[in-house]
């Protein structure tokens, strides 16, 4: 869920690590998985062309907070 990886990456960077070393991954916004639907649109990227994996520097925002 988006939310707990908010708050782990928040906790992760509250303890010093850099956003550029910490890794997530947001699969389950896809639908096609291959940009066709534009179901995974975050922050004006395709999660399912420009990830799905992603380091917290990297990470869409998302469109509806």
């Amino acid at each position: 869920p988006g939310v707990m990886i908010r708050f782990v990456i928040g906790l992760l960077k509250e303890r010093g690590i850099p956003a550029d070393r910490i890794f997530t991954t947001l699969e389950r916004r896809m639908k096609c998985g291959v940009g066709i639907c534009g179901h995974c649109h975050s922050g004006g990227r395709l999660i399912c062309v420009d990830g799905p994996v992603f380091t917290a520097a990297e990470m869409p925002e998302p469109d509806n907070p």
